[in-house]
């Protein structure tokens, strides 16, 4: 007489457990990036705020077209860093070899794109490590994508945030809401190559996060 209600409690404790791992997942990540944009509580902790901890490394990628990360890059390179930026949107090879610049871009259109090309480019390159720039909304998510894409390449990969900014508190939602998607798009196209680039022409709500592949800004100092 009590195995039914037994089975019963173990039913509805799985069927808790499924409705509410969402929602501690989504409470999780929401609390990982409001400690990116408080890193007075993260030092209470631990010795530096997450995603501030720029190393020396071989070149330092700048994700997409934005002034902020351009100039954290180029400080980081005048502090010693890295000798030189890349930039995602541009194929450096393809720039030593020809000299019409928007011939070269890479074409990217989102995260997962950067971080799939930059892993064909620095393999190729030989590089050992690398240091990531993106904004600090942004950092978390790249950060998901970069280390599944760089998962068994042998390369140090070093995600940095760009300076914090005052008028900067919250985390972005459109971040948060295109985190598991894109963590998706980052195991389709480092495991299942083809049927990410089969999905990329409907991949508009599937691939958030897409870069503007407008190349104008093109520094040469330091590409």
């Amino acid at each position: 007489m009590t195995a039914v209600p037994k089975r019963l409690s173990r039913v509805s404790w799985v069927a808790l457990t499924v409705i509410a791992l969402p929602f501690v997942g989504l409470f999780g990540l929401y609390g990982l990036n409001w400690l990116v944009f408080h890193p007075q509580v993260v030092t209470v902790f631990l010795q530096h705020p997450l995603f501030e901890q720029p190393r020396s490394a071989d070149v330092i990628v700048v994700l997409a077209q934005d002034i902020t990360r351009i100039q954290h890059a180029t400080s980081l390179v005048e502090r010693g860093f890295a000798p030189r930026t890349l930039s995602t949107l541009i194929d450096p090879d393809c720039v030593l070899e020809n000299t019409g610049g928007a011939l070269c871009a890479t074409g990217v259109r989102n995260t997962v794109d950067e971080a799939l090309t930059m892993r064909r480019v620095l393999a190729r390159d030989g590089v050992d490590r690398v240091m990531i720039v993106t904004s600090r909304d942004h950092v978390v998510r790249a950060g998901a994508i970069f280390t599944l894409v760089f998962f068994g390449s042998g390369l140090d990969v070093n995600i940095v945030a760009t300076p914090l900014e005052v008028s900067q508190n919250v985390p972005s939602v459109r971040e948060i809401r295109s985190f598991f998607p894109s963590v998706g798009g980052a195991v389709l196209g480092r495991f299942l190559p083809e049927l990410y680039e089969w999905l990329k022409p409907y991949g508009r709500k599937f691939l958030h996060g897409r870069s503007n592949s407008n190349i104008e800004w093109f520094h040469p100092r330091y590409s």
